[in-house]
C-alpha cells in the first residue's frame, strides 16, 4: 500500500473498513458521506484550488474513539480476558454468579456505541481553508448525526479565542491551551460588558497552534514587516494648550455720502 492510500485508509481496524468502503459506487459514496460528515475536499477540489489549513476539535475531544479503533485488538484481548477471569473465579470459589461474565461483552457494546457516537461529533467539526474559500462545517443543531457546511469567499473579521462554558472541557484547556474559538464576520460587534465578540460562529476546543495558524492567514503582516519602536521609559503624552481667542479691534466704517 502506497503511503497516499495509507494516509487516507488508515491502518489497522479503520484502515480495513476505510478500504471496504471506498470500494462503493462514488457517487453513493458521496451521497452519504456529505449526509454524516464534512466533504472530502481531496477528491472534490476546483480548479487550481490548494489547501492550506484545516482546523479540528483538540485531540481530548476523542479520547474514547481513539483508543476503542485504534487500539481495539486490545481492547478485544482485554475484554475477553475479563470474561475467562469471572469465570474461573465464579467457577473455582462460587462466591460470583457466572452470568456476570456476561458483564465485559456489555461493557464493550456500550464502549463502542459511545465511541461511534464520539467520533461522528468530533469529525463533525472542521474548518477548511483553502486560496479559494473558507469552508465550516459543524453539527446540524436539532437533528441526530447530520453535518451543515457553509463556504465563504471572504474571511472572518474577528478572531476571538475563550473558555469553554463546560467545566469538564475547561480542565483539559487549562492544561493544553486549548480554547473555543469565535469567528464573526461582523467586525466590532461585542457582547455588552465582555470583551466577547458577538454574532459569532463558535468551533469549541481549538489548540493554540491552530488558531496562530488561522492568524497567520487572516491577519497578514505586509511585506517588509512592522516598524519596531522602542521606547526607553515612560513616555508622558503632552496635549497642545487650548488656542486663546485674542479679540480684535474692527475699524469704524466710513460714512457714505449723502
Amino acid at each position: 500500500m502506497s503511503e497516499r492510500n495509507r494516509r487516507e485508509t488508515g491502518t489497522g481496524f479503520i484502515g480495513l473498513l476505510g478500504s471496504y468502503w471506498r470500494r462503493l459506487p462514488q457517487n453513493f459514496r458521496w451521497n452519504i458521506e456529505d449526509t454524516f460528515q464534512p466533504e472530502d475536499l481531496e477528491e472534490r477540489l476546483l480548479p487550481n484550488e490548494e489547501p492550506q489549513l484545516e482546523i479540528r476539535l483538540a485531540w481530548y475531544r476523542d479520547i474514547i474513539g481513539s483508543v476503542v479503533f485504534h487500539y481495539f485488538n486490545y481492547v478485544l484481548g482485554v475484554t475477553l480476558l475479563l470474561i475467562v477471569g469471572i469465570m474461573l473465579f465464579a467457577l473455582l470459589t462460587g462466591g460470583l454468579s457466572v452470568y456476570w461474565a456476561f458483564s465485559p461483552p456489555v461493557l464493550l457494546l456500550v464502549l463502542l456505541v459511545y465511541a461511534v457516537m464520539e467520533r461522528i461529533e468530533y469529525r463533525q467539526w472542521r474548518l477548511l481553508k483553502t486560496n479559494a474559500r473558507l469552508i465550516i462545517s459543524i453539527p446540524q443543531p436539532g437533528s441526530v448525526f447530520l453535518v451543515d457546511n457553509i463556504e465563504l469567499k471572504g474571511l472572518p473579521q474577528v478572531v476571538d479565542t475563550n473558555w469553554s462554558p463546560n467545566p469538564v472541557w475547561r480542565v483539559f484547556q487549562f492544561f493544553t491551551g486549548a480554547r473555543d474559538l469565535y469567528l464573526s464576520l461582523a467586525a466590532y460587534r461585542f457582547v455588552e460588558g465582555t470583551a466577547r465578540v458577538g454574532d459569532a460562529l463558535i468551533i469549541p476546543d481549538v489548540m493554540p497552534d491552530q488558531v496562530y495558524a488561522l492568524k497567520r492567514l487572516i491577519f497578514p503582516v505586509p511585506i517588509g514587516g512592522p516598524q519596531k519602536v522602542t521606547f526607553a521609559g515612560a513616555q508622558e503624552v503632552k496635549f497642545p494648550e487650548p488656542q486663546k481667542v485674542i479679540p480684535v479691534d474692527e475699524p469704524d466704517e466710513p460714512d457714505e455720502p449723502e
